[in-house]
């Protein structure tokens, strides 16, 4: 029968975690370490335990399970899971980061003309402006760089964040919400301005005056890509700069 206590990092709010790759149990010695080390933890009044499982050692993930542990967040390589031990209050665990960021990139040349695209599977298949997920640790306008030269073949350089929208209901993940921003950009070199549409992702790509996108129905052209339009022109017609990220970052 073993003795041992499982030793994890502590924090300032009374929780500790533990990473299975860093602990030397047996898996026949599982339970019982687990138990002792709840009721140890418990005598020391701590709250909060964060038990991160790799994939290696996923033995340990039914075993907490059947201690009261319950998934928090899993990524790539392992799986995270808690349990909250005081009984008289409620868990202040934080939850996993549950927004999406989308990134639209309104793209308009010297000549006034806007860049869209009509995507060759989705939701919506009228014609909308180039854009998508941002990857992790991607700023907003390096994903709207990256994903109008993914979609279009076009290079382009980041003017300023547009406006954005935030939405709980869209998302195609359960409790996960939605933020869009949308930046304003032009082509880095206008003598290269001719789309060369993704054949994986776009089926179509052209520059649009705005009198031609005001030409086009609701089907063709969400009211939604119409108000961004608008908000376009009344950032151009004001004449303000806008948001500058190189202020702010590189000063």
């Amino acid at each position: 029968m073993s003795s041992q206590i499982l030793s994890g990092r502590e924090d300032v709010f009374r929780g500790i975690t533990i990473h299975s790759d860093k602990i030397k149990v047996l898996k026949e010695d599982a339970p019982e370490v687990l138990k002792k080390s709840i009721e140890e933890w418990k005598t020391k009044n701590v709250h909060g335990i964060w038990f991160k499982v790799l994939n290696s050692d996923n033995f340990w993930i039914s075993l907490l399970i059947e201690n009261g542990f319950d998934f928090h967040h899993a990524q790539s390589g392992y799986a995270m899971l808690t349990k909250w031990l005081p009984t008289h209050k409620n868990s202040s665990l934080p939850k996993y980061p549950f927004t999406s960021i989308g990134v639209g990139g309104v793209v308009v040349n010297e000549a006034g003309q806007f860049l869209l695209i009509k995507e060759k599977r989705g939701f919506y298949m009228g014609w909308k402006f180039p854009g998508g997920l941002a990857d992790p640790s991607e700023e907003v306008f390096e994903t709207a760089k990256r994903e109008v030269l993914e979609e279009t073949g076009i290079e382009t350089d980041f003017i300023t964040v547009l406006t954005m929208r935030h939405s709980t209901s869209v998302s195609i993940y359960k409790n996960v919400g939605d933020m869009y921003f949308v930046c304003a950009m032009k082509p880095s070199n206008e003598e290269k301005i001719v789309p060369k549409p993704c054949p994986r992702e776009t089926s179509a790509c052209q520059w649009m005056t705005k009198e031609e996108i005001d030409k086009l129905t609701d089907k063709d052209f969400h009211p939604f890509n119409r108000s961004i339009v608008d908000a376009y022109m009344h950032w151009k017609e004001s004449g303000r700069k806008g948001f500058l990220y190189g202020k702010i970052y590189n000063s």
